[in-house]
């Protein structure tokens, strides 16, 4: 072979080396990249139960035509529809890290450890996910089917949601009551009492001038009246609302009440109930001032 030939035939091999590692790496490379978790994207209209099972205790969230529910009370405005969003939200942001199930206790996707989540449309099962530990990144968690042995590591809102408690899912909303709709606020404080109403435009505490900044902060209070929490069945049994420490009555315009509400505290914090019964929730020490102060704070200065 003569030198020229021998020259070309090595340059075509060292042109195929190279192509070849070109293609081996571009095959590494495709093998190498993340596997997202596929999770179907849903709407509020396609769910209408969803149940949140973790260490034998289960929390099933269901549309009823008064709004969704959990465990048989009202859940909070928007809940609801963000763990459903949630699905659809996340499902890029995962990467697959384990292949086996003997991976699954370490990861805390077991049946013992892991939140499992499952979507329903009547009897049907829209999705089935079991939510572990706290992943490597931050604000991550490991996430898998639950029919399939790969576990990932998923961002976003689902991992969060699924490991909220019961309190967590109800509407701590306790009032909402519009400042101009208020003709009247009556509070009671142990056996004292006062009296805020009223007429022409003017508020008078009884029969005096009322302080109108005092008022107005009084009213605004109302607006928007949310609690901490609940009561567990024990701490509201030993609640007295029949002879409640405070009270709060609000009328409107028609003598129409607006709001009622009964107090009573204990060393473990500051309890209210609905006159008319229900839940019994849980307020902030100030929150209890706020809406039944004395009747120094609104006297006209």
């Amino acid at each position: 072979m003569s030198p020229d030939a021998l020259k070309r035939a090595l340059l075509a091999l060292v042109a195929l080396l190279i192509a070849w590692g070109g293609f081996a790496l571009f095959r590494r490379s495709m093998s190498d990249a993340p596997v997202a978790l596929a999770l179907p994207k849903l709407s509020p209209a396609d769910v209408d139960r969803i149940t949140i099972t973790a260490r034998g205790d289960t929390i099933v969230l269901k549309s009823t035509a008064s709004g969704w529910q959990a465990n048989g009370y009202a859940a909070a405005a928007g809940s609801v529809d963000e763990l459903i969003g949630a699905l659809s939200d996340t499902g890029n942001a995962s990467e697959l890290v384990a292949r086996s199930a003997a991976s699954h206790a370490r990861m805390g996707v077991d049946s013992a450890e892991g939140h499992r989540v499952r979507f329903f449309k009547g009897d049907r099962v829209l999705a089935d996910v079991i939510v572990g530990s706290p992943g490597r990144a931050s604000q991550t968690a490991y996430v898998r089917l639950a029919s399939d042995d790969d576990v990932y590591q998923m961002h976003g809102r689902l991992p969060s949601l699924a490991g909220r408690d019961l309190d967590g899912w109800r509407d701590r909303r306790i009032a909402a009551v519009p400042p101009d709709s208020v003709r009247s606020v009556e509070v009671t404080r142990g056996r004292q009492g006062w009296v805020l109403s009223r007429a022409n435009g003017t508020w008078r505490l009884g029969t005096a001038a009322a302080d109108s900044g005092a008022t107005a902060r009084l009213l605004r209070s109302m607006t928007d009246v949310s609690a901490l929490g609940f009561a567990t069945a024990a701490q509201a049994e030993s609640l007295d609302f029949a002879h409640p420490k405070r009270a709060l009555t609000v009328l409107g315009a028609a003598s129409d009440t607006l709001l009622h509400l009964l107090f009573d505290s204990t060393a473990s914090g500051s309890w209210v109930r609905r006159a008319a019964g229900g839940p019994v929730y849980r307020l902030d020490f100030w929150r209890l001032d706020q809406l039944t102060p004395s009747d120094s704070t609104l006297r006209k200065k």
